[in-house]
């Protein structure tokens, strides 16, 4: 196996342990697991249709965006009243949007590209990418919400992307216990810990964009009206919340719950269909949430699958309108000899969307995920 992508060092991101291409082995593989990195991106002659999803350029901005994030959260820790460089941010959001409309085949989140360590890293400049992702999809949105602001500048998503890095800088302003037992116990209703949204917003006030800085004050706020913003901020419901807040809100906690604290990852398809059913999505604007599901496979490019009738396959495209019935490619079972002789079998291409509707994705990367499977039909119906 070569490697479709390099392999990062999930202690100090901008180190390269692995260039693309190189010729894995088995003590290399034990090497960069026992270094923390949970996935590894392979070629594999067959499935060429994935590399459309794939890019060291958004690879590279990516990277880019987690290490403004880390800079600032390492230079400023604890301290409330610390300089911003608001052009950098800006500029590393700009690069992210600029990359995104001129490659539109990466705007598919298919998980972290790179691994991170500090999971804080981690958690923001994902958030960032899928709020930029669902900005870019909201155009239209954000000029409505936006009235006040002239068009132009209404479905601009530069500050959102801005908002959507610092959103959680606040965590760095609070007492090392009130963190630590927030990670441990996972409480937010704690309310020590609620304070930090408040804590960031004072800390960046004039410093960045008032509409940036408002998704700090407003990213734990709910369309419902339960959420918090500090105790000195009166909790908003509906479009109340500015619409960045609310973008942010369905990225962070998406994110939150598919790599929930101190528990295994969780398959993406579980995490959407919990964010679209019962009472919690009432917590969410329901065109941001529509907006998630177009960025967000439930089953990205590059997993592996397990079939209804017992064939495994990768998912090789995304169905927007049935997302969870992706263009996949079979993998053929080939025998000890074939392996040995480096045999590349295809693969049949099925889409599942035009397959009868006994003929469905049972396993993803190998977790059972058949009774997270919903229908995008269901949800607009129900909205």
């Amino acid at each position: 196996m070569k490697l479709a992508l390099p392999v990062k060092n999930p202690q100090a991101m901008a180190r390269t342990l692995l260039k693309a291409g190189y010729e894995l082995t088995e003590e290399a593989i034990s090497r960069v697991d026992e270094m923390g990195v949970r996935t590894l991106w392979v070629d594999y002659p067959s499935l060429a249709a994935v590399e459309k999803y794939l890019s060291m350029d958004a690879l590279k901005v990516q990277e880019d965006v987690a290490a403004k994030i880390a800079d600032t959260f390492d230079q400023t820790q604890g301290q409330s009243a610390a300089k911003l460089d608001y052009e950098t941010y800006s500029n590393s959001v700009q690069s992210m949007v600029d990359h995104v409309t001129t490659n539109p085949k990466t705007a598919v989140f298919i998980g972290e590209i790179s691994d991170s360590a500090d999971d804080m890293m981690r958690h923001a400049s994902t958030v960032t990418y899928l709020s930029v992702l669902m900005g870019m999809k909201l155009e239209a949105y954000l000029v409505k919400q936006r009235k006040h602001v002239n068009p132009a500048r209404a479905k601009e998503i530069t500050n959102l992307g801005v908002g959507a890095m610092l959103h959680d800088f606040g965590m760095t302003l609070l007492p090392e216990e009130v963190r630590e037992r927030f990670y441990l116990e996972n409480d937010d209703s704690d309310p020590e810990y609620q304070e930090h949204t408040a804590l960031g917003f004072r800390a960046v006030r004039g410093q960045i964009d008032p509409s940036a800085a408002t998704v700090l004050l407003h990213h734990h706020q709910r369309f419902d009206g339960s959420g918090f913003a500090g105790a000195d901020f009166p909790v908003q419901s509906g479009e109340s919340i500015h619409v960045y807040a609310r973008i942010a809100a369905v990225a962070d906690q998406f994110d939150r719950m598919r790599k929930p604290m101190n528990l295994p990852e969780q398959p993406t398809v579980a995490v959407l269909n919990a964010m679209m059913s019962g009472a919690m999505r009432q917590k969410f604007d329901p065109h941001v949430l529509k907006a998630l599901i177009e960025v967000v496979p439930p089953y990205a490019p590059g997993s592996q699958l397990r079939l209804s009738d017992g064939r495994m396959a990768v998912c090789v495209d995304h169905n927007v309108n049935e997302p969870c019935r992706p263009v996949v490619q079979t993998i053929p079972e080939l025998s000890q000899n074939d392996a040995k002789d480096g045999a590349d079998a295809e693969g049949e291409t099925v889409d599942l969307a035009e397959s009868p509707p006994t003929l469905f994705v049972i396993e993803c990367d190998g977790l059972p995920v058949a009774e997270f499977n919903f229908s995008l039909q269901s949800f607009n119906e129900a909205a």
